[in-house]
């Protein structure tokens, strides 16, 4: 086994993303990545495990080179001894992956691995993948998000290339073949450092902490500008749409464009035990009113009749309360609420009502 160790001073190119930054001590994060040649332990090679850490203005790289083929063993004890130092493993898919691996590789070497539990995980990859559809990327590897975030890398090989030049350098050890695997190891622990960027689309989906809030209303649309605190930097611009509702956001700001429906909807009541329904009004009144109408003109209400109906300018909702909610027909799934109701409302009701919609691009 080789022990390959790097120190960069840290620039504004090579450091934590600001989420990470804003919401852990960096010295307290490991990151690291594995190589292999294929994705069974039992019959494939762990040939390079690589971490990365920070120490005051620098970043550490240590990689652990599996150089004769016979060190699978000495690489996993490396590297579960290291990781005691610090509080946090982030990785990328390394739930799915990585660690699996490993947990599989000791078991048919009969050495200890408990890194699944030992230690707190932050796997990007499972942290963002139900925010896929706002990238508009065809898969989420990390090489793809690299990309949409601008992110360059000296490695030019794929994974499935490497496989074959560690094995013809295990044939014939050269120092050629063996800087292009440590390079992409390299290249795959620095780049998460900055992919970990990423991370601020999840909470701007999440939990916007919106600051600032207005409403317009333009061209049938309700328009609502929102800023963020200082938490959150998105990167990259997203524009997407669904349900005719249109996001456009970048850096602390968003824009949420939302249709106005002008029509008549229905209102429905759960409690239609208590109620009667107006066949010739097409309405529902509560049983304590319906006392005084004559029994030819009303019917007790089923789930169906137990509404009232209201001509207004309407804009979709999601998770209002069930009092402000109107549909046009009961057991329809997009629930409206009327402009006012949001326009009126008060500081608190309105952000609730922009953190619910921003939930609909998961």
């Amino acid at each position: 086994m080789k022990t390959i160790d790097y120190t960069i001073d840290c620039t504004n190119e090579y450091t934590t993303s600001d989420y990470l930054s804003q919401h852990y001590t960096k010295e307290q994060l490991l990151f690291f990545d594995i190589e292999t040649t294929g994705f069974v332990a039992q019959n494939t090679t762990l040939y390079l495990i690589g971490v990365l850490w920070f120490t005051d203005n620098q970043i550490h790289i240590r990689q652990w080179f599996n150089d004769d083929g016979k060190s699978e063993k000495e690489l996993i004890i490396s590297f579960t001894s290291f990781i005691s130092k610090f509080c946090y493993l982030i990785h990328f898919n390394g739930l799915g992956f990585d660690l699996p691996y490993l947990k599989q590789k000791a078991n048919q070497l009969e050495i200890p691995f408990d890194c699944e539990t030992s230690i707190k995980q932050i796997d990007i990859y499972k942290e963002i993948r139900p925010f896929k559809n706002i990238f508009a990327l065809d898969n989420l590897k990390q090489v793809s998000i690299e990309r949409f975030l601008d992110i360059t890398r000296q490695d030019i090989y794929s994974g499935k290339e490497l496989i074959n030049i560690y094995q013809r350098y295990i044939a014939t050890p050269n120092p050629t073949s063996e800087e292009i695997l440590l390079l992409h190891n390299h290249d795959d622990l620095l780049g998460m450092t900055k992919v970990s960027q990423i991370l601020h689309y999840k909470h701007f989906i999440e939990i916007p902490p919106i600051e600032t809030l207005d409403f317009k209303t333009k061209d049938n649309q309700l328009v609502a500008k929102f800023t963020l605190n200082n938490s959150i930097t998105l990167p990259k611009r997203i524009t997407i749409s669904k349900n005719g509702i249109y996001l456009n956001a970048i850096n602390n700001t968003g824009t949420l464009q939302i249709p106005i429906l002008k029509t008549t909807l229905k209102h429905f009541f759960s409690d239609y035990k208590n109620y009667y329904y107006l066949p010739l009004e097409d309405m529902a009144i509560h049983k304590s009113v319906a006392a005084y109408v004559e029994n030819p003109n009303k019917t007790k209400a089923t789930k169906k009749t137990c509404y009232i109906k209201k001509n207004d300018f309407f804009i979709c909702c999601f998770n209002q309360s069930s009092s402000e909610v109107f549909l046009q027909e009961m057991n329809d799934k997009q629930q409206y609420c009327t402009l006012n109701s949001i326009l009126n409302a008060d500081f608190e009701s309105q952000i609730s009502y922009i953190k619910n919609t921003l939930q609909i691009f998961l």
